[in-house]
C-alpha cells in the first residue's frame, strides 16, 4: 500500500523508529497503512490539513466582524478574496499568517450565508518535527497494540479514539490543534 499524498512521515524513519531493519520489507505493507490511518487521526485530531496545498474558492460564511478565520493554516499566500464573486482587493486585508486569520482592515467581512470564498495556500511546507514524531509514536502505538490484526479482520474502518492515544503523542500535537471558537 503506498503512502497517502497527506501522509506525516516515511516508511524508512518510521522503520528506524520501530526498530526494524529497513532491507527487512515484510511489514512495510502494514507499516504503510498505519501511517496513512495515524496520519488521518492526526488531521482529525488537529482539525486541520498539516502538509502544505492550494484551497481554491473555499467558502465562508461572512460573520459581520473584522476577522475571517480559515480552515487550514498557516497561511502561505492568499490568491483571492470574493464576496458574492466580487474581488476584495489585497490592500483591504492583512493576514496573521501563524494562526491562519485574515483581518478586514477598516471594513467588517459581509455577512451572509456562504458569501465568501478564498483561494489561498495553506500548511506547512515541510512537516515539523514534533507532528512527525507524534505520527511515528502513534504507528508505534497501533503496531505494538495489535492494530494490525484488528483492521485485517474488520478492514479499513476500525476505530481507535484519541483518549486512547499516549499521551505524548497529545502533548506533542497539543500547539497544532486547532481550536474551536
Amino acid at each position: 500500500m503506498p503512502l497517502n499524498a497527506n501522509a506525516l512521515t516515511d516508511l524508512a524513519s518510521t522503520k528506524s523508529y520501530l526498530d526494524i531493519d529497513t532491507t527487512d520489507t515484510s511489514k512495510d505493507s502494514i507499516i504503510e497503512f498505519l501511517i496513512n490511518a495515524a496520519s488521518e487521526a492526526i488531521e482529525k485530531y488537529c482539525r486541520r490539513k498539516m502538509k502544505q496545498a492550494t484551497y481554491t474558492d473555499e467558502e465562508y460564511d461572512g460573520t459581520g466582524s473584522q476577522n475571517l478565520y480559515l480552515k487550514q493554516y498557516p497561511i502561505s499566500s492568499i490568491t483571492s478574496i470574493k464576496i458574492d464573486d466580487v474581488v476584495v482587493a489585497a490592500t483591504e486585508y492583512k493576514t496573521r499568517k501563524e494562526s491562519g486569520i485574515v483581518v478586514r482592515m477598516n471594513a467588517m467581512w459581509d455577512k451572509g450565508i456562504l458569501n465568501l470564498k478564498v483561494t489561498y495556500q495553506a500548511g506547512y511546507a515541510a512537516i515539523p518535527s514534533d507532528v512527525e514524531l507524534a505520527c511515528k509514536h502513534l504507528v508505534k502505538f497501533y503496531f505494538k497494540t495489535e492494530i494490525a490484526d484488528f483492521s485485517t479482520t474488520f478492514g479499513e474502518g476500525f476505530v481507535m479514539r484519541p483518549e486512547d492515544w499516549p499521551r505524548q503523542v497529545k502533548a506533542l500535537l497539543s500547539p497544532h490543534r486547532k481550536v474551536l471558537i
